[in-house]
């Protein structure tokens, strides 16, 4: 199991890196699991250091595992550092390899011997869960444990393809009583602004148990004694300044400075770094040199097969070319029967000096050997040398191969680069390929989705469309427009779904009942129902079930099922629906459907929401959450749906730190789901008083095309800080924005969330009320114009024989409410204080199905309309109930309105509030306190009732007296 090089080089100085990585180490061996991230420049020494932990890990009884990244151009091999740590593993110890494969079969797929070109399908044909790889690869690592502790090195992480970063950082998430060690190197030098290994640095660096160590240049005297241990003879003190000088401290520039010096006149050392490591090379054989070429060329640590295939020598003479490269320190002493250059910088200083044929006729080499199986490759790597030696023919074939392993590992934005570079290399296929173009098209678009990124699937499809000849097939545009059907209906594009789906209708119509025709007919029925066409969903379902059976493929109309049980629900019997659904899930895990799985299981769960039925909403959504991730799908249709409602209900049962954690977003997530579940973590600290977020929500705004949930959950929170920010203008103006784009969105002025955004926008015009007494009547009619709005939507927004759920209606009581306390506090057709009672009272129990938050500020508006009709007792209850509320979720605008904070408290009280209470200790009545503030009597007298109920007291009298008691008035 152990994998310690062994070098020549003296390690100088390093003393308390070392320390700080041998620590890691010994914390290993007591099963506290951690790691550290070791960065550097080029050349300063990392891959030294690393060597020296390894030979005081293995000294320490650990097993040493090493896994290298490699460059590999636009795409390369998922997981790379993890097979090489494997497949050594397996050659090394192939009886522990099979223990591992027993426990977690998983592994098989990342062994080598399961990756390359001549190797047979694996027994686990299809896509294999990404959960399932993730927690196998930390179960191996576990269980080898226990034997012995282990130290896992990944080098190069900067070179790392998406989905090796993700293992990464899913390991690092994991790390706890394991005895078991890992150091991630990379340059630092390398990651620019941009470079995709910031953010994951950036989210590792967070954990606990990750320590970073930053390897800088030497000093000037540790500079000074490794150049004296790296010559033979001294050179003139001028000589050697000159070296320590150019080398900055950098390890190996120093060597190699050293290495030129001692080959001749100093004066002669080239001054650029390229020609300087190029020196190395002028002494050698003509085959050490064309063996140095064949190396660099290969990209990776290489095989002897490969170089006896590759460099066209004699077994003899490449022999000795080998010793002569290993005796002049240019390449390492090969480990498991692979060479590889002592330095990555000298390996690519070698590539770059080779002539443009050199370079072509190398690359050709290595695709002749892999493509006949001369040697053992991987697809990725046939692609790249295919690419680079202009073979576009065995270039496209490779990358379509390469594609299709990508994904049955799981890693489908490797799969999507792959996929979209042969797509690119289509014309120039082999004239007797076989491989269709709109199967590829479907293919590119299917790793799209499975990455989360479904703006890119419906831009692929949709140019697919349009290069299609007029005469093309119909069943080639057919299957485009299916896939373009269904992607468009997930990022709420309506319109374009439907008719992409009426046209493949229309296309397979005349066809003889297949399972593609049965999808078509599915489609089409779910896109009715989510027109609202119940009748035309219902006939295409039943329709679609009778195709798939006359095919003899019944599981290929799953869909169909689902949507008949939302049609139940539709019609008002969800009790039935979740019957249905719960029994479609269980068919289509047990038929290895995982899209129609993870569908039924989030419609479950969005059932029960519905029905306000929030604890078994929870539960059923949560376990659509875990078999989306069991099933790769988590950033998937549905998938990523059930995470973000199953966040969103947290968030209303109260159980707000659960949210957090469930819409928290880390180095695996892709980038547009991670902006996507902003919208619950802006809801989270907003309530709690976060006025960024309004800031933050307005910059979020580039990503609200690609996911309209997002600007529907985070409107909320932003306005929400304006107002607490005393900045309405700017919350109306971004009301306005969200409800332009939804409108857009859903085709349609009657969109549901518009009851919501109706209400936030009274919301502010009562916050202006207070504040504008002059601009009372315009702030009315404003108010008038919301409210119609909002019950219009009730009425318009739901089509025929759809109900509201349990939400909506609580948000069209709530919007009624506000209306009566705009009246109240503009003193414009107000309503009676038992009308305005009556009205919170109702929006209080609406939201009683569970919404905790909004309840809490229910009561908190409840009580000011008790207090102003005098059943002041009632009115400290409902304040106290509130208050209650904000101190569990941590709440500070709740509790400052509610009084949350302890009674008499300068804090308890807003600004406002210290303001009317010093008039009023001065003995102001209500009409003194309006002229002086500029605020109207109504609104003096909401002041004065929160101060009574604040301070805990029941006359104004009182409240003078404590006010002066606990120095409130200073």
């Amino acid at each position: 199991m152990d994998d310690v090089p062994w070098t020549s080089t003296p390690l100088v100085g390093r003393s308390s890196e070392m320390a700080a990585l041998l620590s890691a180490v010994d914390d290993a061996k007591t099963r506290r699991a951690g790691a550290v991230l070791l960065s550097g420049d080029a050349g300063v020494g990392k891959t030294r250091l690393l060597d020296e932990v390894a030979t005081g890990a293995h000294e320490r009884g650990f097993g040493v595992l090493v896994g290298h990244c490699t460059d590999f151009g636009d795409a390369g091999l998922p997981y790379q550092p993890f097979s090489e740590i494997f497949g050594r593993l397996a050659g090394d110890r192939p009886d522990l390899v099979d223990s591992v494969l027993t426990n977690f079969p998983a592994i098989g797929r990342l062994l080598p011997a399961h990756r390359l070109l001549s190797a047979q399908p694996a027994p686990q044909e299809g896509q294999l869960d990404r959960a399932a790889l993730f927690d196998a690869v930390l179960g191996a690592f576990t269980a080898l444990s226990t034997s012995e502790p282990i130290l896992v090195i990944i080098e190069d992480a900067h070179w790392a393809d998406d989905s090796t970063r993700d293992l990464i950082g899913f390991l690092i998430t994991r790390l706890t009583s394991q005895r078991l060690a890992l150091v991630v190197s990379y340059r630092s030098d390398d990651l620019h602004r941009r470079h995709p290994l910031r953010r994951p640095i950036a989210e590792w660096s967070r954990n606990p148990r990750v320590r970073r160590v930053n390897l800088l240049p030497l000093d000037a005297d540790e500079a000074r004694t490794l150049l004296h241990s790296l010559l033979t003879e001294p050179l003139p003190a001028a000589e050697e300044r000159r070296i320590l000088e150019r080398a900055g401290g950098n390890a190996f520039f120093t060597e190699e400075l050293a290495a030129a010096a001692s080959m001749g006149d100093g004066d002669a050392v080239p001054p650029d770094l390229a020609d300087l490591l190029l020196v190395r090379l002028d002494p050698l054989s003509d085959d050490a040199r064309q063996v140095a070429r064949v190396i660099a060329v290969a990209g990776r640590r290489v095989p002897h097969t490969v170089m006896t295939a590759v460099a066209g020598l004699p077994d003899r003479e490449l022999d000795e070319a080998l010793r002569e490269l290993i005796d002049a320190h240019i390449i390492d002493v090969p480990t498991s029967d692979r060479y590889y250059f002592r330095h990555a910088l000298l390996a690519e200083a070698v590539y770059d000096d080779l002539l443009p044929g050199e370079r072509v006729r190398l690359h050709a080499a290595y695709v002749q050997a892999l493509h006949d199986e001369t040697v053992n490759g991987t697809a990725a790597e046939l692609a790249g040398h295919a690419t680079r030696s202009h073979n576009l023919p065995v270039a496209f074939e490779a990358r379509v191969r390469a594609g299709e392993e990508a994904i049955s590992v799981a890693a489908p934005q490797e799969g999507l680069k792959h996929y979209e570079l042969a797509l690119e290399l289509f014309p120039n296929r082999a004239p007797d390929n076989s491989i269709d173009k709109t199967w590829l098209i479907v293919q590119t678009a299917t790793a799209a989705t499975l990455s989360s990124q479904h703006l890119r699937a419906v831009k692929i499809l949709r140019k697919a469309l349009a290069d299609l000849p007029p005469d093309a097939p119909k069943l080639e545009r057919a299957q485009l427009l299916l896939p373009l059907a269904d992607i468009a209906l997930v990022i709420d594009q309506d319109q374009e779904s439907n008719e992409a789906v009426s046209q493949a209708l229309k296309l397979v119509n005349d066809e003889p009942a297949s399972v593609f025709k049965a999808q078509v007919a599915s489609l089409y029925a779910r896109v009715s129902d989510a027109l609202g066409r119940p009748m035309e969903a219902e006939r295409w379902a039943h329709k679609a079930l009778e195709i798939a059976r006359e095919a003899g493929q019944e599981s290929a109309a799953s869909d169909a099922g689902i949507t008949l049980a939302q049609l139940r629900r539709r019609a008002g019997d969800p009790e039935t629906a979740a019957k249905q659904l719960e029994e479609a899930a269980v068919r289509a895990q047990l038929t290895g459907d995982p899209a129609a799985e993870v569908r039924s299981r989030f419609l479950l769960g969005s059932t029960h929401y519905e029905q306000g039925d929030l604890l078994n909403a929870k539960a059923a959504l949560s376990f659509a959450t875990k078999r989306a991730g069991e099933l790769g799908r988590q950033w998937a249709a549905y998938g990523f749906d059930a995470r973000r409602m199953l966040a969103l209900t947290q968030f209303i049962l109260g159980e707000w730190d659960d949210a957090a954690t469930t819409a928290r977003t880390d180095s695996m997530t892709p980038g547009a789901a991670a902006a996507a579940l902003r919208g619950l973590e802006f809801s989270v600290r907003g309530g709690r008083g976060d006025t960024k977020v309004a800031e933050e929500f307005v910059l979020s705004r580039k990503w609200w095309d690609l996911d309209i949930m997002l600007p529907i959950i985070g409107l909320q929170p932003a306005v929400d800080a304006y107002r607490q920010l005393d900045q309405p203008a700017e919350a109306e103006k971004l009301i306005a924005d969200v409800s332009a784009m939804c409108a857009d969105v859903f085709q349609t002025e009657w969109f549901l969330a518009r009851i919501r955004f109706a209400t936030l926008g009274l919301q502010l015009l009562c916050h202006r009320a207070v504040g504008e007494p002059s601009a009372a009547a315009d702030l009315v009619r404003r108010g008038a114009e919301l409210v119609a709005l909002g019950q219009a939507t009730a009425e318009k927004g739901l089509p025929p024989g759809r109900l509201m759920g349990v939400e909506g209606l609580a948000w069209l009581a709530r919007l009624e409410s506000e209306w009566d306390r705009l009246r109240w506090l503009a003193g414009v057709d107000a309503p009676t204080p038992e009308e305005h009672v009556a009205a919170w009272q109702r929006t209080t129990d609406a939201f009683g199905y569970g919404y905790v938050f909004e309840q809490a500020w229910s009561r908190v508006r409840l009580s000011a309309a008790l207090r102003a009709a005098g059943r002041v007792a009632e009115a400290n209850e409902q304040t106290a109930l509130a208050a209650e509320v904000g101190r569990e979720l941590r709440s500070k605008p709740l509790l400052e309105e509610a009084g949350g904070v302890e009674a008499g408290s300068a804090s308890a009280l807003t600004s406002r509030e210290s303001e009317v209470l010093r008039l009023l200790a001065e003995g102001r009545t209500n009409r003194q306190l309006a002229r002086e503030l500029y605020i109207s009597e109504k609104t003096v007298s909401v002041h004065v009732s929160n101060i009574l109920g604040k301070l805990g007291v029941r006359s104004r009298t009182e409240a003078a007296a404590v006010a002066r008691r606990d120095g409130l008035l200073d």
